[in-house]
């Protein structure tokens, strides 16, 4: 459990101490390059999920599905049901020996590249991986493998969208959805997001988005429907979905309040509205569709909306340093708490405790 808290106050000390960043004067974005401190960032991440052993709640499934990769030895034998990127990852791990360890380092690379190139994007980038520690980073990318590294092509996506660049999101989104098809979902986002040239956007974004479906989708759709839409399948009631669809709408209440005190570019602005409205109303039907794994998969990909919110939010009532510590404070106690209640009382935090890496066991 140490450790889980160890990558949660590391960020958070740090937050606490640093600056805001501002953005360049004419182009308004901030800088995405990386220093040192944020490269151990990526290798601290990657170590920790892609080198840990039996934890999460899904281990035995990828276990499962790396074994039946590990037969395919010909290209003949590769087929795109499903997620063909995963297949890959996992066919070439197996190949060179790696194991599962293979597949998750690599996922763990891309999803922490993914996170911290987000994190840089935004004004408080430390406070924002201070966020993403409890549920993001402990939860979804040690439990959700693929989804994990779809999020990590996605949040990369998401900043490239945020600075009118809808190729490159559309290609990043394209990506995800190799390794996990329900990132699909995030396609007609780039189409709400613009500002300009709309009609156009949604033509070639429909094409390609029509044309990927029916290449890698359309045949397994019919499982995936069944799969989260069985109305007697226990598991289709996704424990805890409540309070994780509660995490986005929270932030997302905050935003469309305070719509105008946030500083976020113009050309990123429609992005975080749209992905707000969506969080509200995925958390409305929570309430009238009793499949909450359904809604609890796609919330998945609203959560760096709560980085971007609580990046911005103590920045939101002017130049006051001491409301800014005390919002920032507010925020790292409520992650904390966040933290503590799902590993004390989480009926999943079981497959997560005691954390195992692979390095310590030889």
């Amino acid at each position: 459990m140490i450790v889980y808290w160890l990558y949660f106050i590391f960020p958070a000390i740090l937050a606490l101490s640093g600056k805001v960043r501002s953005p360049h004067p004419i182009s308004q974005n901030r800088s995405l390059v990386f220093g040192g401190l944020w490269w151990f960032i990526v290798l601290a991440l990657t170590f920790l999920i892609g080198l840990r052993h039996e934890v999460g709640g899904d281990w035995k499934n990828y276990i499962r599905i790396f074994s039946e990769s590990s037969h395919i030895s010909s290209i003949g034998e590769f087929s795109l049901i499903g997620d063909p990127g995963y297949t890959l990852i996992n066919v070439i791990s197996a190949n060179a020996g790696f194991d599962i360890y293979g597949v998750n380092l690599f996922c763990a690379l891309i999803f922490s590249i993914g996170l911290a190139l987000f994190c840089r994007n935004l004004p408080r980038p430390l406070l924002a991986l201070a966020v993403s520690v409890p549920f993001l980073v402990v939860v979804v990318s040690m439990g959700y493998t693929r989804q994990a590294a779809a999020l990590g092509f996605a949040m990369t996506g998401m900043v490239f969208l945020g600075r009118g660049n809808n190729l490159k999101f559309v290609c990043y989104v394209l990506l995800a959805t190799i390794i996990h098809k329900s990132a699909l979902i995030l396609l007609p986002i780039s189409i709400l997001a613009s500002s300009k040239n709309r009609l156009w956007t949604a033509l070639w974004v429909g094409v390609v988005g029509a044309t990927f479906f029916l290449l890698f989708i359309a045949d397994v759709i019919s499982n995936m429907v069944s799969n989260y839409s069985n109305l007697e399948d226990p598991a289709s009631q996704a424990a805890g979905a409540f309070w994780r669809l509660a995490m986005n709408f929270v932030p997302s209440l905050i935003f469309l309040f305070f719509y105008e005190r946030f500083k976020i570019p113009e050309l990123e602005k429609p992005l975080w509205k749209w992905l707000s409205i969506i969080s509200i109303f995925l958390m409305l039907l929570f309430f009238f569709l009793p499949v909450s794994t359904a809604l609890d998969r796609v919330a998945l990909y609203m959560i760096p909306l709560q980085m971007v919110i609580f990046s911005y939010l103590p920045d939101i009532f002017g130049k006051r340093n001491a409301i800014h510590k005390w919002i920032m404070l507010s925020i790292i106690g409520y992650y904390s708490l966040v933290l503590f209640v799902w590993l004390n009382f989480s009926i999943n935090a079981q497959f997560w405790l005691p954390y195992q890496n692979l390095i310590f066991l030889w």
